[in-house]
C-alpha cells in the first residue's frame, strides 16, 4: 500500500486531450494568438511571475521527477506536482509531464532492490501518477536513453530483440494507464549531433511500429545551439521530422549575455518555431537566477524583460508559423466560441483523437494520425454562455460543410437539443457528424479515401475431402 503526502488535490474540470499535431490550446497572451497551431510554455516548479503573459503550456521542472514524488519506497508526496498540475488545468493550459524513467534523479532506495523489483516498482509508478492526473496532456515517458538509461532497464527487459526492449516495455505500461495521453521520448544532444540522431530515430521507430508513441521531443539546450550552426540544427530537425511524429522541443534555454543571448535568438529559434513538423517549444525556466543555468532566463528578477524576451514576444506575434504537415490522416477543423471558453473534440470511430479550447475568431484546429471511421465534432462544455461556430471539416483533401450534415444532436431546434440539422451552430453538449474517414462526397478527394479492398472471400468447402478410391472418383463425377 502506497502512502500520499498531498495538500492539494488536483481538481480537473474535464478531460483535455492534446491532438498528434497541435492546434493552439489556449489563447493566452499576444503571441499565442498569431501561434495558433504551436504551444510557447515553459516551466513552473520556480516560479510563475507573469506566467500566462508569455506562456501557454505547462511542464514541472523536478516535481515531476521520480525520486521528487517517491522519496521513500511506497510513501507518495505529491505537493509540487499537484501545484503544477493544478496551475495548467485551472488555466486550460496544456500539462507535459516530466519524466516517468530516467537514469537521473532516481531515488536512493531503487539501488537496493533487485531487477525484477525494480519493475515492478516502475509500474506502480506510472500506473499511480496516470491514476492521479489522468488529464495529462503529454508525457515524457522515457528521458535521455541515450545519455542516461535508467537503472531499472534490467529488470524492463534490457536491450532483447529489439535492441531497446526496456523502452518498449515502459511505452506499453503508460499506453496501458494513461490511454489519453501522448506518450513522448525525449533527449539531448540530437539536434546538433547526426550520430545520435541516427540512433534516436531508431528507437522512435521501433516504438512507431508498436503504436506506442505519439511524439519526439528533443532537448534544446544552451550547449546544443550556440556552438552549432543553423544548417546543422535544422538539418537534424528535418531528420528526425522524416520518422513522421510530430516533434516537441523540449528543455530550450540559451546562457548568455544580453547581447549575446539576444543574437542566439535570432538566429536559432526561428528554425523550431516556423518548422511545420514542430508542435511546440517548452523554454526550460524564464526568471534570472531560478533557472538551472547561471545566465539563460529571459526576465530579471524584478520583472523587466531581458532583450531576448522583448524580441520574442514580438516576434512570435507578428510571425505566423506554417501549418504543421499534412497528407495522411490529416483533417482539419475550422471553428469558433462566442465566449473562448468553449471545448470541442474531435471523435473518429467512436474515441477522442483531439481536444481543443476555442477563440473566438475562426481558426483552423488540425490532427494528424491514422485513425480511421466515423467521424464526428463534439461539443461537451455547454452553458448558458456557450456555443460552437463549427464552419467545416476537410478530411482527404475535400470539405464538409457542417450545414450539410444530417446527423446533428448539438443543434437547439423545435423546443429541444438535437432538434435540428443541417446546422453550424452547437448550442447544446452534442455533436455533429461528417461521416467516415474513407468516405468522398465531392469525387474529388486524395487517393487515401478509397477504403481498402476487403479479405477475398474463402474457398468453397471440398465436398469430396477424406474420400478415396472409387468414393472419390464417384464423388468427382457429381461434384
Amino acid at each position: 500500500m502506497k502512502t500520499i503526502l498531498s495538500s492539494v488535490l488536483p481538481n480537473p474540470t474535464r478531460k483535455f486531450v492534446i491532438p498528434i499535431v497541435l492546434g493552439i490550446t489556449a489563447m493566452v497572451g499576444v503571441q499565442a494568438e498569431a501561434a495558433e497551431q504551436k504551444f510557447l510554455g515553459n516551466i513552473v516548479d520556480s516560479s510563475t511571475t507573469n506566467y500566462t503573459q508569455y506562456w501557454n503550456q505547462v511542464t514541472p521542472e523536478n516535481s515531476g521527477k521520480w525520486e521528487s514524488v517517491e522519496p521513500n519506497r511506497d510513501s507518495y508526496n505529491w505537493s509540487k506536482l499537484d501545484q503544477a498540475y493544478n496551475f495548467a488545468k485551472s488555466r486550460g493550459l496544456p500539462f507535459k509531464h516530466h519524466t516517468f524513467v530516467w537514469g537521473n534523479q532516481e531515488p536512493r532506495w531503487l539501488g537496493g532492490l533487485s531487477d525484477s523489483a525494480r519493475a515492478q516498482e516502475v509500474e506502480e509508478l506510472i500506473r499511480d501518477t496516470c491514476r492521479r492526473y489522468p488529464n495529462m496532456d503529454m508525457i515524457d515517458v522515457v528521458n535521455e536513453p541515450l545519455h542516461a538509461p535508467s537503472n531499472a532497464r534490467w529488470g524492463l527487459g534490457g536491450s532483447g530483440s529489439t535492441g531497446w526492449d526496456w523502452i518498449v516495455r515502459t511505452f506499453q505500461w503508460a499506453r496501458q494507464y494513461c490511454p489519453n495521453s501522448k506518450l513522448l521520448l525525449n533527449d539531448y544532444g540530437i539536434i546538433n549531433d547526426r550520430n545520435a540522431a541516427t540512433r534516436y530515430r531508431e528507437i522512435v521507430n521501433i516504438l512507431k511500429a508498436r503504436g506506442l508513441i505519439d511524439g519526439v521531443g528533443l532537448q534544446s539546450h544552451s550547449f546544443s545551439l550556440i556552438n552549432y550552426s543553423a544548417a546543422t540544427l535544422k538539418g537534424n530537425l528535418d531528420y528526425i521530422a522524416q520518422a513522421g511524429l510530430p516533434v516537441y522541443i523540449s528543455e530550450w534555454d540559451i546562457d548568455a549575455n544580453d547581447s549575446a543571448q539576444l543574437a542566439q535568438y535570432r538566429e536559432k529559434f526561428p528554425i523550431v518555431w516556423e518548422h511545420s513538423s514542430v508542435a511546440g517549444v517548452t523554454i526550460w525556466g524564464y526568471v534570472q537566477g531560478l533557472t538551472w543555468m547561471t545566465n539563460s532566463g529571459l526576465m530579471y528578477s524584478d520583472g523587466r524583460e531581458r532583450p531576448a524576451l522583448t524580441w520574442l514576444k514580438n516576434y512570435t506575434s507578428t510571425t505566423t508559423p506554417p501549418p504543421p504537415a499534412g497528407g495522411t490522416g490529416s483533417i482539419t477543423v475550422r471553428a469558433s466560441g462566442v465566449s473562448g471558453s468553449e471545448h470541442i473534440n474531435l471523435r473518429i470511430g467512436g474515441n477522442v483523437v483531439a481536444g481543443w479550447n476555442l477563440s473566438t475568431s475562426p481558426r483552423n484546429y488540425v490532427y494528424s494520425g491514422t485513425a480511421t471511421g466515423d467521424i464526428q465534432v463534439q461539443f461537451d462544455n455547454d452553458n448558458s454562455a456557450n456555443d460552437v461556430i463549427l464552419d467545416y471539416i476537410k478530411v482527404n483533401n475535400e470539405t464538409r460543410q457542417a450545414e450539410d450534415m444530417e446527423y446533428n444532436t448539438a443543434t437547439y431546434a423545435n423546443g429541444s437539443c438535437g432538434g435540428g440539422s443541417y446546422s453550424e451552430i452547437m448550442h447544446c453538449n452534442g455533436v455533429i457528424g461528417f461521416g467516415n474517414t474513407y468516405d468522398c462526397f465531392s469525387g474529388n478527394c486524395d487517393d487515401d479515401s478509397t477504403p481498402p479492398p476487403p479479405p477475398p472471400p474463402p474457398p468453397p468447402a471440398d465436398p469430396c475431402a477424406g474420400l478415396s478410391g472409387w468414393s472419390l472418383w464417384f464423388c468427382r463425377i457429381l461434384n
